[in-house]
């Protein structure tokens, strides 16, 4: 298992909490504010104690040089993933839980864990009977099985006396035998019954702001997406891969695409297999093979493509963005308008940008990434000094264009990674700043 070491603001934000409210670490608290196993740092808070702190800590994060790349905000947690841009790039993700629940009921109020909470001379955190529970009780009432590399935390909890207490506290029930034995559909009527009785206000209003929370994530999904495009010898694979290793500490679920969502077949398989097409042309190592196409057909092709941008779109990449997921397109969209020649369609580059503006779905992030000639012949001897000029012609139009960044690439891979995410954790902080202030 990891143990990342921790950028410094985290003992800073530590130290705050430590002084201005109650607060406990709910799981992976060892090694804690210096040290962590897990992606993230899950904090448990009174929803009434973050609110007065929320902006103390924004200024605790910008003053230390972060960016907040996402911010997320739901009935039962707020989320933010912080990223700071240097020589060697930082990233953190914190979520402050404001209780246990399911799709909007309370089941484990956020009081009831903090009043046993442990100093360990660092930090506050629950005790092992309310880690175990926060993750058992959500399960129980979805009807999901608990994980098996928790077994060895509810191998323990089996006889433990102060979680009987609890059990017996919160739902009448007098161990951990009679709530396993317990069928979900059983459970879930206990606690909306326990809940009418002893919660209602605060769950009523819990529900409330879970379905509009909800549709609001899911309208404005917190995830974001980049897009990469340049000629063939920049550098684009390397550069990516470098980006895709970092995001992917924090966002498990960091996704990668070539060209398009392909929802549907290569077009030159799809004519082939209609009987359009004799032969196919499978050598893909010589990316510019094929001979130049007619604007019929290249018209054709765009729609094509077009369908299966925007299908794809829907029906894949905004479910991940949803989800708070990342995003990446090695080559876009952007690469019709680019290279003519590798995606064959010779079409007039302003009218393929304005055709993109009405029908293709935007990422929000499109890097045009590229080097002087010079740079990319060394790199790449099979390409030529036109082709290489025509395609930076069009992304220096592009470049023009709102939603583009051109970046060069003529120095170390690291370096353009370096001006990438200072453009993402930038722009992504500004949108956030003013998502914070509503």
């Amino acid at each position: 298992m990891r143990n990342t070491q921790l950028p410094t603001i985290i003992a800073t934000i530590f130290s705050f909490l430590n002084e201005n409210v109650e607060y406990a670490v709910l799981r992976n608290y060892d090694g804690l504010p210096t040290k962590n196993k897990s992606r993230d740092i899950d904090i448990l808070i009174d929803r009434n104690s973050f609110s007065k702190i929320k902006k103390d800590l924004v200024k605790l994060i910008e003053k230390s040089n972060f960016k907040i790349i996402t911010y997320f905000n739901s009935d039962r947690i707020c989320t933010f993933v912080c990223g700071q841009y240097n020589s060697e790039p930082s990233i953190f993700q914190l979520d402050f839980f404001f209780h246990t629940s399911a799709f909007g009921t309370i089941l484990l109020p956020s009081e009831c864990a903090l009043k046993d909470r442990v100093y360990n001379g660092w930090i506050y955190h629950v005790t092992e009977e309310y880690m175990f529970l926060d993750k058992y009780l959500y399960l129980k009432y979805i009807g999901s099985a608990f994980p098996e590399k928790y077994s060895w935390l509810k191998s323990k909890m089996y006889n433990n006396v102060e979680l009987n207490r609890i059990l017996q506290e919160l739902f009448k029930i007098e161990s951990l035998d009679i709530l396993e034995a317990m069928p979900t559909s059983k459970f879930r009527h206990l606690v909306l019954r326990r809940n009418a009785q002893m919660f209602f206000k605060a769950d009523m209003i819990n529900h409330c702001r879970f379905y509009i929370l909800y549709i609001k994530n899911y309208i404005f999904g917190k995830g974001y997406s980049i897009g990469f495009t340049g000629p063939d010898g920049v550098g684009k694979t390397t550069v990516i891969n470098e980006i895709e290793a970092f995001l992917r500490t924090v966002y498990s679920n960091t996704q990668l695409y070539h060209f398009r969502p392909s929802m549907f077949g290569n077009l030159s398989d799809v004519a082939h297999s209609a009987g359009i097409k004799k032969t196919v042309d499978r050598n893909y190592s010589k990316l510019h093979r094929g001979n130049k196409t007619s604007k019929f057909s290249s018209f054709l092709r765009l729609l094509y493509y077009s369908i299966d941008y925007i299908l794809g779109y829907y029906s894949q990449i905004k479910l991940i963005i949803r989800k708070r997921g990342i995003i990446i397109f090695d080559r876009y969209y952007t690469d019709i308008i680019c290279d003519s020649r590798r995606t064959r369609i010779y079409l007039n580059h302003k009218f393929l940008h304005h055709f993109g503006r009405f029908f293709i779905p935007s990422l929000n992030y499109n890097i045009l990434l590229t080097a002087d000639s010079n740079t990319i012949l060394t790199r790449k001897h099979e390409l030529d000094r036109e082709g290489i000029e025509s395609i930076n012609r069009k992304i220096d139009y592009l470049a023009a264009q709102k939603g583009y960044y051109k970046v060069l690439n003529n120095g170390t891979p690291q370096e353009a990674v370096t001006k990438i995410l200072h453009i993402v954790f930038d722009q992504q902080h500004r949108k956030n700043l003013k998502r914070l202030k509503k």
